[in-house]
């Protein structure tokens, strides 16, 4: 009886042994079947290449699918996609193990060029016309020579100035942003005759000097602040004036500012108009005038 008992205790033991080392086997055949690879980056630019390696372990078969047709059978390397997308990569290892990556190919990004600073101005001028330069681009320093004076002329962004001598001038301009001067040549022509006739954009600034003189003599007001408002300025009493190069209103503010002032306090010198060919409003008044 104890014979076969021991013999019982010893199947079992046996039987123990046997369960204990399946169950090895599965988790090491379960450990196995991990694929360790990697793709990276998985969002990157068209025209950077995508790197795959795997790692796995007791691999000795590869294939890689990029999800557009193309394959590789190469344990590791590198992979420049045509298009721009979202691909699927699959790869299979051994042909029974597989794993998935999704990588994202953005079109690259569009370098925008520098704006480079120009001159805005005419090429022409008459002697004694007061001319508007305008700097353009990104910088806040401007340093402005017309080439009569030897001189630093302005340091705005936007100047006035006139040529008391005709000739032709070389303007420069210089900036924080520029290695060297921009350069403009301007042709100032000798002043007209008292028979020439002026222009529409003459004709006009005078019209306003006119106005503007009358409300700092005193004369009724609201004629000749409308005048100016609805002939030329499209009813915007916020349209800007800009006195002497230096200081900014609005034109109502402005003109309310020279009924202040009084008769025989300001003169006004001149006026220039901001209006371009296929403007019908006056966009910027500039004004020279004198303070007494």
């Amino acid at each position: 009886m104890s014979k076969l008992l021991n013999h019982r205790i010893y199947i079992i033991i046996i039987a123990i042994g046997v369960l204990l080392a399946a169950i090895f086997f599965i988790r090491s055949q379960m450990y196995n079947k991990e694929i360790i690879a990697r793709v990276t980056p998985m969002d990157i630019e068209l025209g950077m290449p995508v790197a795959y390696a795997d790692s796995t372990k007791g691999a000795h078969k590869w294939l890689w699918e990029f999800g557009n047709g193309d394959t590789s059978s190469e344990k590791n390397g590198e992979y420049y996609f045509p298009e721009t997308g979202k691909y699927q990569i699959r790869l299979t290892v051994n042909d029974n193990l597989e794993k998935r990556f999704l990588v994202n190919i953005r079109a690259p990004k569009k370098e925008e060029a520098p704006e480079l600073v120009k001159i805005i101005a005419p090429e022409e001028a008459l002697q004694g016309e007061y001319i508007t330069f305008r700097g353009e681009g990104p910088s806040k320093e401007w340093r402005w020579e017309f080439g009569e004076t030897g001189d630093v002329d302005a340091m705005e962004k936007t100047a006035i100035y006139k040529y008391e001598l005709a000739g032709r001038y070389t303007v420069s301009l210089r900036t924080e942003d520029t290695q060297y001067p921009v350069i403009h040549t301007i042709e100032i022509l000798p002043q007209y005759t008292e028979a020439d006739t002026e222009d529409v954009s003459s004709i006009i600034a005078n019209d306003i000097k006119e106005k503007l003189q009358a409300i700092i003599d005193q004369k009724p007001f609201n004629k000749n602040y409308n005048h100016i408002l609805t002939s030329y300025l499209c009813n915007n009493p916020n349209t800007m004036v800009i006195i002497n190069n230096d200081k900014r209103n609005d034109f109502y503010s402005y003109c309310q500012g020279l009924k202040i002032i009084g008769k025989q306090s300001t003169i006004i010198e001149k006026v220039v108009i901001d209006i371009e060919d296929t403007d019908t409003c006056i966009k910027k008044l500039i004004i020279v005038q004198t303070d007494f």
